[in-house]
């Protein structure tokens, strides 16, 4: 038997078959604290914690097919990652990822707390007494918009930006925002009837109620109540220290005190003068 033949033959041995590769990788990956799950638009997403500045990753980033290759280097003792072994990889990457559920990515989560609409659910949520147990909403998709709409008409919630007018917009946007509100103890449950889609909000008990909660201004308004209120408001130098207006056409004069001589004065005055004299 030549030599070729052998060193073949000891490179077919030590090969592995693709899907125990796969789970050597995979193991790794869990051992260095790898999650995968999916963002709030359905993307493939993997957290590498190692990471400093950015933890979350797509799976189809660069970034993240770059440790596959490191990881495979590693546990192969110098293996090089064929592009077909590539893609059956990042295939079983994705399909963990759809088994780890939905969750916020951190982006994702400093916008979504800003959302208006989850501001408005909320505020529906917390109005609720906090021992009523029954769903803080259930009816119609409509009737819920209309009703979100309502609270920021009032300025209970801001206005930087509306909340969709059109009801399937509407019911997209609450979709997305599904694991957001769940995290805040607010589970949203959206299905379709002959009368159109339905809603039911249950406020759970992770919900953090507040009590304290008072209606905000909105945004757009904010800075007309404040001028009013330095305009015809009380200041510091309104309503005291100030003389008395007159009739000079809106100019504003301060004359000094003046002081009213009487006879009886002139006399008082005079006759102490005299007796200091004497």
């Amino acid at each position: 038997m030549s030599q070729g033949t052998v060193n073949q033959g000891v490179v077919g041995q030590k090969r592995k078959p693709r899907e125990s590769r796969w789970t050597d990788i995979y193991t790794q990956l869990q051992e260095d604290k790898v999650e995968f799950f999916l963002n709030t638009h359905l993307e493939p997403t993997v957290l590498i914690p190692s990471d400093g500045f950015q933890t979350e990753w797509p799976v189809d980033s660069q970034r993240f097919q770059d440790l596959l290759v490191s990881v495979f280097y590693e546990i192969s003792n110098g293996g090089i990652l064929k592009a077909s072994e590539r893609d059956f990889l990042m295939a079983q990457i994705r399909e963990e990822c759809r088994k780890g559920g939905r969750r916020l990515t951190e982006p994702e989560a400093v916008e979504t707390d800003e959302d208006l609409i989850v501001q408005a659910i909320l505020l529906l949520a917390n109005s609720m007494p906090k021992n009523v147990t029954a769903p803080v909403f259930n009816d119609r998709t409509v009737v819920l918009l209309q009703r979100l709409r309502g609270l920021q008409r009032d300025g209970s919630i801001p206005c930087s930006q509306e909340i969709p007018t059109f009801t399937n917009i509407f019911s997209r946007r609450l979709a997305r925002l599904i694991p957001v509100l769940l995290g805040y103890g607010v589970q949203i449950e959206l299905s379709h009837a002959e009368d159109g889609s339905r809603c039911k909000l249950t406020r759970l008990e992770t919900f953090k109620f507040e009590p304290s909660v008072r209606q905000v201004q909105p945004i757009t308004d904010g800075w007309k109540s404040e001028s009013s209120r330095q305009s015809s408001g009380t200041t510091s130098m309104s309503g005291k220290d100030l003389p008395p207006a007159d009739d000079a056409d809106g100019d504003f004069r301060s004359d000094p005190p003046r002081t009213t001589v009487v006879a009886s004065d002139l006399k008082d005055l005079a006759a102490t003068k005299k007796g200091g004299a004497k």
